[in-house]
């Protein structure tokens, strides 16, 4: 594994597409809202419908009214229509019953069902008409065909062959205007069809608007609680798992990862399951309409489906590759832009450009593989469609010149053809969010599952605001990992009240004495004590409101200098905070900023000087009343005017508390009362600031080497 994969090896696509327990996991979230994703689902029900209504509409326009195509047999006696109708059961006669005679009225395209010798029989005798027209049965329109032969069927209806009407009309026999008024009941049934396919159009708008706004609702509260629960879970992590996890990993689960999964359930999923309830309805509607004529349009699918599988195959193996690849791009940008100043200082310009260019080409390479299985797939699918369509074309129009399927039924086959591949497009150009937000959804719930190693948070006891503060350590060991242990066998006690310093080289333990004492890290064995009860029988929250911490890089959140004084604490007025303030010696600076104590802070404080930093933490920890202060000391690099302030801030805020000073300054900690010494973890010397120098031990030798 190459030095910029090492860091990348959870972020990898598992390869899975559908995995049923990710997947109920995530539906959970959704559970809270399952009346708006039902309601979702029934107008995804309504939304197929009229997707299927507007061709069945058109079709019916066409055969019934455009090219009407109907024939019409005349009997002498309605008797003899209700035998004739009975012999023919699977054809569904409109009858009528006029001065004494029968009529039975039919489509073309059911005359198949009746013997062809009878059909003959029938013209012959001339009791049948074949393409007929069927007119209002008006005075005005028996006029205007007074020179034709005409049946009426009804008081409201007379049949002519529509031949004849063409005929008329291209002898200038009839005008336009006559021609609208014979075939009124048609334009009437034309403007009752286009209302209806209006009404369909402008019901699935609706439909669609109040789907995509009731699923997206939906998908944003799911969503929001699932960040939630996951910064919720991230705050309980302790220390150790944030030592071990990079921030911009974390940052991506709590962002990318859920906005993939925000995607796929407010976009992508609900679209395809949109399309597979409109596949399943074209698949039942072709073969409700022809069946014979829906098999031979699905002859194209076996090829279909063995182009989709291996498209899927391939490209969930090219997305990972692309992802890997991606993750090594944004990784060397993260690091080289951060090291910027190094990389110019130290002339490496061009290892670098080499180093991203080589990165770079293999993610070009990647994607342009991807780019290639789309560039084959997309005109592959294409091709089938239109070999589906040719096939329809010679088979159907076989059908329409042998009168055993109408025009309007092919030009229905002819939209459910084309929209039956839809579904398969959206599939593919929505697979990588799918691919994203399975392999998204397995890191988050991974995060989710993972123990939360913080072993008092469920302690209820409480503590008090009056405690004394005394401390004591008994023999206590710590280990991080498994590079050996960090605390060996520490021992010490603090009295209530009493100014204690730690002193020691780098790594020597300082700083994880503070760390366990304010409970960021468990110990392996030994005990604490604080007013001589064991620190894991206090409340964690509590614990830490009583030990007031001021860290060597002091950290300011952005907002303003306020909120970074009470944290948020309405409890705290306005006058106890300035009343703080000017405890600490930071009023003054404060009060010299344009909005005061609404003063914006940039991200971490970058707009103030470390000094004016540690001040605004001065008043923090003091705003809060600590029963124990402690100090990671940090005056280097402090002009001599604001150490000053700080260095009375800091006898103000030990006053009568137990204190504990990290001292990187030896001049800094000798009026404290015990000074402890460590080194590699263990206390090798205790006492005073004059015993230590008389002992001329370790501490001499610190001593003499920043004074000598």
């Amino acid at each position: 594994m190459s030095r910029l994969d090492k860091g990348l090896a959870e972020d990898q696509i598992q390869g899975k597409i559908y995995d049923k327990v990710l997947f109920s996991r995530l539906i959970k979230y959704l559970k809270p809202y399952k009346l708006l994703v039902s309601i979702s689902f029934v107008l995804l029900l309504l939304i197929t419908a009229t997707n299927l209504l507007s061709p069945v509409i058109t079709q019916r326009a066409v055969d019934r009214v455009i090219l009407s195509n109907n024939n019409i047999i005349e009997f002498d006696s309605p008797i003899e229509a209700d035998e004739f109708s009975a012999e023919y059961p699977r054809i569904k006669f409109k009858q009528y019953e006029f001065a004494g005679k029968g009529y039975l009225f039919f489509p073309n395209k059911k005359i198949n069902f009746i013997p062809k010798q009878r059909i003959e029989n029938l013209k012959e005798s001339g009791k049948i008409l074949q393409k007929i027209a069927i007119l209002n049965n008006t005075e005005e329109v028996r006029n205007m065909l007074s020179n034709i032969d005409y049946i009426e069927v009804s008081d409201e209806e007379l049949v002519v062959l529509n031949s004849t009407l063409t005929e008329l009309k291209d002898a200038g026999n009839l005008s336009r205007e006559q021609m609208k008024t014979l075939r009124k009941r048609d334009f009437d049934k034309l403007t009752y069809y286009g209302i209806l396919f209006f009404v369909v159009i402008t019901l699935q708008l609706f439909f669609t608007y109040f789907q995509v706004y009731f699923v997206n609702i939906a998908a944003q509260k799911a969503m929001y609680d699932l960040r939630r629960d996951l910064f919720y879970k991230l705050e309980r992590m302790p220390l150790s798992f944030f030592d071990k996890n990079p921030i911009g990993r974390l940052v991506t689960r709590v962002t990318n990862d859920i906005g993939t999964l925000n995607e796929m359930l407010g976009n992508g999923l609900i679209q395809l399951i949109q399309e597979m309830f409109v596949l399943v309805g074209i698949m039942i509607a072709m073969l409700l309409y022809d069946w014979k004529l829906a098999l031979v349009s699905f002859a194209i699918l076996p090829i279909t489906v063995v182009l989709f599988t291996v498209f899927i195959n391939r490209s969930r193996k090219l997305y990972r590759v692309v992802r890997r690849k991606l993750a090594n791009i944004n990784a060397t940008l993260s690091e080289d832009i951060s090291g910027f100043k190094i990389i110019q200082l130290f002339n490496q310009y061009n290892r670098k450009v080499d180093e991203f260019k080589t990165i770079n080409g293999e993610y070009f390479t990647a994607s342009m593989k991807m780019m290639k299985l789309f560039a084959f797939f997309r005109p592959a699918i294409n091709s089938t469609r239109r070999i589906a369509v040719a096939i329809l074309l010679w088979y159907g129009g076989g059908q329409i010149i042998q009168d055993k399927i109408t025009l309007g039924v092919f030009m229905v086959f002819l939209w459910f053809l084309d929209r039956f591949f839809e579904p398969i497009h959206h599939l593919s150009e929505k697979f990588n969010i799918l691919q994203a937000a399975m392999s998204g959804s397995e890191r988050i719930f991974d995060l989710m599952d993972k123990d939360i190693e913080d072993y008092r948070l469920k302690k209820s006891n409480e503590i008090s605001h009056d405690l004394n503060g005394e401390i004591e350590f008994k023999n206590v060991w710590l280990r991080y990992n498994d590079n050996g242990d960090v605390l060996k066998n520490i021992s010490f006690k603090v009295k209530a009240g009493e100014k204690v310093a730690l002193v020691g080289h780098t790594g020597s333990g300082k700083t994880s004495i503070i760390s366990i004492l304010s409970g960021l890290y468990p110990f392996q064995k030994g005990e604490i004590h604080i007013d001589g009860k064991e620190i894991s029988e206090y409340n964690l929250k509590e614990l830490r409101r009583n030990i007031g911490i001021v860290q060597q890089d002091v950290f300011l959140f952005s907002g303003t200098i306020k909120d970074n004084i009470v944290l948020s604490d309405e409890s705290i007025s306005d006058a106890e905070m300035e009343k703080v303030a000017r405890y600490v010696n930071v009023h003054d600076f404060i009060d010299s900023q344009h909005e005061k104590y609404m003063e914006p802070v940039m991200e971490r404080g970058a707009t103030f000087s470390v000094g004016q930093r540690q001040l605004i933490a001065f008043a923090r920890v003091l705003a809060y009343d600590p029963t124990i202060f402690v100090l990671d000391e940090a005056t280097a690099n402090i002009d001599t005017e604001t150490e000053i302030l700080i260095q009375d801030a800091l006898q103000k805020l030990m006053k009568n508390r137990t204190s504990i000073i990290i001292a990187h300054r030896l001049s800094t900690i000798q009026h404290v009362d015990r000074i402890i010494v460590l080194h590699k973890g263990e206390i090798v010397e205790e006492g005073n600031h004059q015993e230590l120098l008389a002992k001329e031990g370790l501490y001499y030798d610190l001593y003499r080497l920043q004074y000598k």
